[in-house]
C-alpha cells in the first residue's frame, strides 16, 4: 500500500498485464516508474482469462473495416500477429515460466451450420492480404477433433497461463527498478497546464505522465465510459479428460474457435483439462452475477458436448464470468485522449495477453515520444 507523497516521473494505474507489461518496458528503458494496483497484481481479468493469445484485432476483420475502414483494420490485423510473435521472443528473453505455447487457430462450422458467412469472412481477409488456409472437412476433422464440416487456419496464435505470464513481467519490472503498490486504488486524478495529481487513500502523487492500465474506462474517466459496451463472458475449465476421451478426440495442439456469435474459445491444458469461453451478454448487475455463473456453466458445458461428443459425462471444475468492454469497433485502445492531458490509456485489452503486449509497446512509444504511424490506428480518434 502506498502511503505518503512524493513526484514520480511515471504513474501506472492498473497492475493487470497491459500494467505491468507498460512498468516493465519503461523500466527497461530507463524510466523511473510506480505501479498502483486497487486489489492484488493479476485478481481482476488477466489472471482469470484462457491465457489465449489471438493473433487477430477480431473475430471479424469484416466487422472491424466496415466500422473503422480497411486501413485501421489492416493495422490492427497486423500488429496482432506480430505481436504475439513479439510477445513470444519476450517471454523467452525473460526467461517466464508460464508454459508460453506458440498454436495455430482452428476457427471451425459446426455441423447443421452454413458456411456462407465464414466464407465471407475469409475473402474479406484475403482481399486486405491477411493470410488464411481454409481446411475440407477431413482434414478439419483429423485436426480439431470437433463436430465440423468446414474451417479455417489462423496463425500465429499461442497460448499460456495468464497468472504467471503476469507475476513474471512483474518480476522483470521490479528487477529493473519499477516500485509496485497492491492494495492502493486511485480515488482522484487532477491535472493542469504541466502536471496531473493522482490521489489515493492514503497518499498523493505528482506526475507530469500518467498511464491508465484498466483495460476499461473507470470512473476516474468516467466521460469515456459512454464509447464502450459493457459486457460479462462466462469461462468454464473441466476436470482433467480420462485418457480414453483424449484419444478419441485426438491431437489438440491448437486454439478452436466456432462460428457463433460471440464465438466460443476452447483450448487444451497441460494438465488434461479443457477451458472453454463464451455466451458473452449484457453485464449483470452485482446480485445476478452468480445465478448467471452457474446458468452460463452449464450452458457452455453442454454447447462444449455439442461440439465434442466424447466429453460427455466430463464434469466441470470451475466457472466463472469475465467482464469485458468493447469500443464501437470493438478494436483496442491504447494512446492519448484529447480531454485528458498528461494521461495515456490502455482498454479494449479482452484480457489477451497479446493485445496488452501490443498496447505496452504502443504506450512506451507514446512514453518515448517515437510513436509510428501504425499507432494513429489504435487511438482514440479513430472511434470519437
Amino acid at each position: 500500500m502506498f502511503r505518503g507523497e512524493l513526484e514520480a516521473p511515471l504513474v501506472i494505474i492498473g497492475g493487470g498485464l497491459s500494467g505491468v507489461m507498460t512498468a516493465y518496458g519503461a523500466a527497461a528503458a530507463g524510466m523511473r516508474v510506480l505501479l498502483l494496483e486497487a486489489d492484488r497484481l493479476g485478481h481482476g481479468g488477466s489472471g482469470r482469462s484462457a491465457g489465449i493469445c489471438a493473433g487477430e484485432a477480431s473475430s471479424s476483420f469484416l466487422a472491424l473495416q466496415d466500422a473503422s475502414g480497411r486501413r485501421v483494420a489492416r493495422a490492427q490485423f497486423e500488429q496482432l500477429r506480430k505481436g504475439v510473435r513479439d510477445l513470444g521472443a519476450t517471454v523467452r528473453r525473460l526467461d517466464i515460466k508460464c508454459g508460453f505455447e506458440a498454436l495455430d487457430a482452428i476457427r471451425f462450422v459446426a455441423h447443421g451450420s452454413s458456411t456462407a458467412a465464414l466464407k465471407k469472412e475469409m475473402t474479406g481477409r484475403r482481399d486486405a492480404s491477411i493470410e488464411t488456409s481454409w481446411l475440407k472437412s477431413l482434414a478439419l476433422g483429423k485436426v480439431s477433433g470437433a463436430e465440423a464440416t468446414e474451417g479455417v487456419r489462423l496463425s500465429p496464435w499461442a497460448a499460456c497461463d495468464p497468472y504467471r505470464l503476469l507475476l513474471g513481467f512483474t518480476r522483470a519490472a521490479a528487477a529493473r527498478g519499477a516500485r509496485i503498490f497492491e492494495r492502493t486504488p486511485v480515488t482522484k486524478i487532477t491535472f493542469d497546464r504541466v502536471k496531473a495529481t493522482v490521489v489515493t487513500a492514503h497518499g498523493r502523487i505528482v506526475s507530469p505522465r500518467v498511464v491508465h492500465c484498466t483495460g476499461e474506462p473507470t470512473a476516474l474517466v468516467r466521460g469515456l465510459k459512454r464509447h464502450f459496451r459493457w459486457e460479462s463472458r462466462g469461462m468454464v475449465v473441466t476436470e482433467p479428460l480420462p485418457q480414453n476421451v483424449r484419444n478419441a478426440i485426438g491431437p489438440h495442439a491448437h486454439v478452436a474457435y466456432d462460428t457463433d456469435v460471440p464465438p466460443h474459445a476452447i483450448r487444451w491444458t497441460a494438465d488434461h483439462r479443457v477451458a472453454v469461453t463464451g455466451r458473452d451478454a449484457a453485464r449483470p448487475k452485482p446480485a445476478q452475477a452468480r445465478h448467471l455463473d452457474v446458468q452460463r456453466t452449464g450452458e457452455l458445458m453442454y454447447e462444449l458436448t455439442r461440439l465434442y461428443p466424447d466429453i460427455s459425462g466430463v464434469m466441470p471444475a470451475y466457472g466463472w464470468s469475465l467482464d469485458l468492454a468493447h469500443s464501437v469497433d470493438g478494436g483496442l485502445d491504447a494512446g492519448p485522449h484529447r480531454n485528458f492531458p498528461h494521461q495515456l490509456f490502455a482498454f479494449g485489452t479482452a484480457h489477451d495477453p497479446a493485445r496488452a503486449f501490443v498496447a505496452s509497446r504502443i504506450l512506451l512509444r507514446h512514453l518515448q515520444g517515437s510513436t509510428s504511424t501504425e499507432d494513429e490506428h489504435f487511438g482514440f480518434a479513430r472511434i470519437l
